[in-house]
């Protein structure tokens, strides 16, 4: 069986910086590891990707008739795995092409979001999709209430990350709060709010859209999109991990933002804090992997790092669990044997 995985940017860098142990191979989506269950997996970096960023709606277009070229590029493969999830079942649906399964990445925003002809063109895509992969209890739920789809169709695969390449590290000698994550779903303004009566150091590693706007206290500072070597460096100096995001309800951002960042700070046996959110429940044991307090906070932000930043008992339970809970469920590796039996199922089908 060969199987193309086709990307929303260019992977094949990701490939060759992977294989240099000089990034974390969760961006690949478990297709490296599928050659271990007999699966052919490639990386379909389309010819009609741009190199840099087109402005406005030259943008969209180029987009659009990337996921159009995809069933012709990989015509020779008997499923694409995609998150591409607009245009490119339909169109390998209309010509025949290759069986899709579209991992589910922000098809709940999207439609909460999109109005008329462009949500319908969405909804069409999706019924022509084979499989569609949620990675959320929650997510898997609202999508079905969304659009009507075969349920037998939409599954539950939960998220790994490369807990190779984040392991876990000894942590600063000052205590230090990191937050991590460039999903436009971060709420960095209220992290500034609960860091402002907080006698603590932090850092802050997201995109410029992401702090645009917002004042931070001067205990903060800020790195713009950095490295995974220098991203591990400042997990393994952390004492707690915060990650900040906005209530489900938010319409822009990935449909369970903060996923990654989470399991890679448990990966790296880090304390962690999170803003609650449905998507992110499967991913989670109160007080156990992570402290929880309420979306859009800052008091319970602030009360959640005070915790973990004055209980050691606390802390220590959460560096340990926290990396023994993505070691027993959340490896790139485990996702990539969870998905087999669908991508099995998908080919054979008539």
């Amino acid at each position: 069986m060969r199987v193309d995985f086709a990307y929303p940017n260019p992977r094949a860098g990701l490939a060759s910086a992977i294989a240099n142990g000089v990034a974390p191979d969760t961006g690949l989506l478990g297709q490296n590891h599928l050659t271990e269950h007999g699966v052919d997996a490639r990386i379909q970096d389309s010819r009609l990707r741009r190199r840099t960023r087109l402005p406005g709606v030259a943008h969209r277009v180029t987009w659009l008739a990337r996921e159009l070229s995809v069933p012709f590029e990989s015509s020779g493969a008997d499923v694409i795995v995609t998150p591409l999830g607009t245009l490119l079942p339909l169109a390998s649906r209309v010509r025949r092409g290759p069986k899709t399964v579209v991992l589910n990445i922000n098809l709940c925003t999207a439609l909460r979001r999109l109005r008329g002809l462009r949500r319908q063109v969405l909804v069409a895509s999706l019924r022509s999709a084979d499989a569609i992969v949620c990675l959320a209890e929650a997510q898997r739920n609202l999508l079905l209430k969304q659009v009507r789809l075969d349920s037998a169709k939409v599954h539950l695969v939960l998220l790994g990350v490369d807990d190779a390449f984040y392991s876990p590290a000894l942590g600063a000698a000052e205590p230090n709060v990191l937050a991590v994550g460039r999903d436009e779903g971060r709420d960095y303004a209220t992290l500034a709010r609960a860091l402002r009566s907080l006698d603590v150091e932090a850092t802050v590693v997201a995109s410029e859209r992401n702090v645009r706007g917002i004042e931070f206290p001067s205990n903060v500072r800020i790195e713009l999109d950095v490295s995974p070597i220098r991203l591990r460096e400042l997990y393994g100096r952390a004492t707690c991990v915060v990650v900040p995001t906005r209530a489900r309800e938010f319409d822009r951002g990935a449909d369970c933002s903060g996923q990654t960042v989470l399991l890679d700070a448990m990966a790296m046996g880090r304390a962690t804090v999170v803003t609650h959110r449905s998507t992110l429940d499967d991913y989670i044991d109160r007080d156990k992997t992570a402290v929880v307090v309420s979306a859009e906070s800052a008091h319970e932000l602030e009360d959640g790092i005070r915790r973990v930043l004055e209980d050691g008992d606390l802390r220590n339970r959460l560096e340990r669990e926290g990396r023994a809970r993505v070691e027993r469920e959340h490896t790139t590796r485990l996702f990539a044997s969870r998905l087999v039996p669908i991508l099995e199922e998908v080919a054979c089908a008539p």
